[in-house]
């Protein structure tokens, strides 16, 4: 990154080349004002590089002025700011109910459609299963205790792609007087999670998320961890979005995050849906850092 950056005075320069570093480039719409950055990788609890979904404030380049595209990349011009200046808009996005992190450029493959994982990555393995419960353990901390604090007792939450079942049982264990309800698509992924969490008051089903709906599924709290990057195309998502939030009752919660950055355009979404938008980005305790977490509510019909 640092080879692209040029500062001159209170006007900086950034050009991300061509490539797949586009789908790093983030904005941040606090108040009017719309700031630009590009997450970098960091190091996990393993110190492996990773590019996890918590930004810190050194990712911010500064208030946005232009963004052109050319055959030389991404020119971004920006003003500059300091170290301080950029905590201080974390600080305040976070305390902020109308921030947003938005993530425009989609990861691309070869032919230049949006890239998504075949099939058969999600064909569990234990490799596979620890890098996933790793990239989320933020999110599940976070997740765990907004709810702990918003969700009445006998309520049922319910993740429909569960995965390994690492996350909605987190969420069990967090709310003991819920009921957590986990279905996945892969065969593999849900006997990963009946064989490690079988003893948990979770239950798994085998089940396509778009068929939820039909088969009777209704629920307080949704947990949409899997509109994201990589998973599903912007159009999927938008797709698996609208089936989905028809299984939530009238006042539940609906919370939109996730690894890699969330496809879909929530705020209209919301507006288009009757859903009452609470927020659109969270930090865990302590940290000075955001990341993309929509809050919403079933409004009454």
């Amino acid at each position: 990154m640092p080879r692209h950056l040029n500062e001159n005075g209170g006007v900086g320069h950034y050009l991300e080349p061509p490539g797949s570093g586009l789908h790093h480039v983030f904005f941040l719409r606090l108040n009017d004002q719309v700031w630009v950055g590009r997450k970098l990788l960091q190091r996990d609890r393993h110190f492996r590089w990773q590019a996890s979904s918590a930004l810190k404030p050194g990712m911010l380049l500064g208030p946005h002025l232009h963004s052109l595209w050319g055959d030389d990349g991404l020119s971004i011009g920006f003003r500059t700011v300091s170290a301080e200046k950029k905590t201080q808009i974390f600080e305040r996005a976070f305390r902020q109910a109308d921030s947003e992190i938005l993530f425009p450029f989609p990861i691309l493959d070869a032919a230049g459609r949006e890239a998504v994982c075949p099939a058969d990555f999600w064909q569990c393995s234990p490799v596979l299963a620890e890098q996933l419960n790793t990239d989320e353990q933020h999110l599940r901390a976070y997740c765990a205790g907004l709810l702990q604090a918003i969700t009445a007792t006998g309520a049922l939450i319910y993740d429909p792609a569960c995965s390994t079942g690492e996350f909605i049982t987190h969420l069990a264990r967090a709310l003991p007087d819920c009921l957590c309800l986990g279905t996945d698509r892969s065969a593999s992924m849900i006997e990963h999670a009946r064989q490690t969490h079988g003893r948990t008051s979770v239950e798994f089903r085998l089940l396509d998320a778009s068929e939820a709906f039909d088969a009777g599924i209704h629920c307080d709290v949704l947990i949409l961890r899997f509109l994201n990057a990589e998973v599903l195309t912007r159009r999927e998502a938008r797709a698996a979005f609208e089936s989905l939030i028809r299984c939530v009752k009238p006042g539940g919660t609906i919370l939109v995050f996730g690894h890699t950055p969330v496809l879909i355009p929530v705020a209209w979404l919301a507006a288009t849906h009757h859903l009452q938008l609470e927020s659109s980005v969270a930090a865990r305790p302590g940290q000075v850092e955001l990341f993309q977490f929509y809050r919403l509510k079933v409004l009454p019909a």
